[in-house]
């Protein structure tokens, strides 16, 4: 089963278990496990969520088991938005009005809430709002400097959108390599104690045009994981980010296309962070997707590229839109970019209102905090595990 955080899941869950057992055996079973179910420090028992929270599952007799695909959002989130935006007034946050500049200081505390979440410090990192993970992932792969000497290297786990990234790499003369990763990972504390890699074959198209007028210069070259698998649910080791950035040879040195350049690592966060944020002041990812609905439901569209300052200063955009421009000129061949991360890479304007919602999905997920949410997360697959019952 796979560990993503739901106020119904679990109830679902046992739901499903009861019906497979007798009441005795029920009784015993949450004697036994009973320790983390509910959210016993929560503002609310499971039972009373899935009550006042999620009654149109019980309105419609559903078990919604498909949190790996979307997280049902709540009926207090829910109200909570809707008093929100029908008692405020919200202008678009590029325009010059009262209304605008309420907006742009909801999106700036948003920006500031998602790196929280993250315990990414805003003076390393900028939150950039994107229309889902997969737009993030997307936006990397078309600004990242590529060239002929750089590698793609990516897990074999991984989500679909991230292996996308390899056709930019390829189409620059890149080459792509896919790799088996085995750790040994610490019962008691998590951490990694040894990780061993594995290459697959290495990957190139298009070499010989892509060598001629190559720029000289320094080679990046971009590591790319999930902190947890959409499909498995194994959940990879964060040491990951250090060995690449800061040893990469101890795991890479074995092939000659790795030993080139510096090493950047994107982490594909969207249903990890969903019940263990990343904490980036610990490991220093320079680049991390997440999606918004994996969190709390609502609002779908919406998602984010944490980036780090200096990984930014290396992307490049070529496209501009709206407000990532101080000024252009239609019949001269000149346009003027802004400096700020977050405009510069944000075509258009943002999804305002689905920002204004942020807090109010944030709140309930800090009402009933992270920590608990990934003890209980944990505490599902490991009953999964023991009873398999599903």
């Amino acid at each position: 089963m796979e560990e993503t955080f739901t106020q119904s899941l679990s109830i679902n869950y046992i739901r499903v278990m009861a019906s497979h057992m007798g009441d005795d055996t029920k009784e015993e079973f949450l004697r036994d496990f009973g320790e983390h179910y509910g959210y016993p420090n929560g503002p609310k028992s499971i039972d009373q969520i899935r009550a006042t929270e999620f009654k149109r599952l019980q309105f419609q007799d559903l078990v919604y088991l498909d949190h790996a695909g979307a997280t049902l959002y709540s009926d207090l989130q829910m109200e909570s938005v809707f008093n929100d935006l029908t008692n405020n007034v919200y202008g678009n946050p590029h325009s010059q009005s009262d209304s605008s500049s309420t907006t742009f200081d909801i999106v700036k505390n948003a920006r500031q809430q998602v790196l929280d979440y993250c315990n990414a410090s805003p003076k390393e990192y900028k939150c950039i709002f994107t229309s889902g993970a997969t737009a993030a992932l997307k936006l990397i792969g078309e600004a990242f400097p590529w060239n002929c000497n750089s590698s793609f290297m990516y897990t074999m786990e991984n989500h679909n959108s991230v292996l996308g990234i390899r056709e930019y790499a390829l189409g620059h003369g890149a080459s792509a390599i896919a790799v088996d990763i085995e750790e040994d990972i610490h019962p008691g504390t998590g951490e990694t104690l040894t990780t061993k890699m594995s290459l697959h074959q290495v990957q190139r198209r298009n070499v010989a045009g892509s060598l001629e007028g190559e720029p000289k210069g320094d080679v990046y070259n971009l590591f790319a994981f999930p902190s947890e698998c959409n499909f498995s649910g194994w959940r990879f080791g964060l040491d990951l980010v250090k060995i690449i950035k800061e040893d990469s040879s101890k795991i890479l040195g074995i092939s000659s296309v790795c030993k080139n350049g510096q090493w950047m690592v994107l982490i594909d966060a969207a249903k990890g962070c969903a019940t263990m944020p990343l904490d980036l002041s610990k490991y220093p990812a320079d680049f991390v997707a997440m999606s918004f609905y994996k969190l709390f439901g609502y609002p779908t569209g919406l998602g984010a590229l944490i980036v780090r300052n200096d990984a930014a200063a290396l992307l490049k955009k070529n496209y501009f839109s709206g407000g990532t421009v101080s000024a252009s000129i239609a019949d001269i061949d000149f346009v003027k970019r802004r400096e700020g991360i977050e405009e510069l890479f944000e075509d258009g304007t943002v999804s305002f209102l689905s920002i204004v919602s942020l807090r109010h999905g944030f709140k309930i997920l800090n009402s009933l905090t992270i920590s608990a949410i990934s003890k209980y997360a944990e505490f599902l697959d490991d009953m999964t595990d023991l009873t398999g019952c599903l």
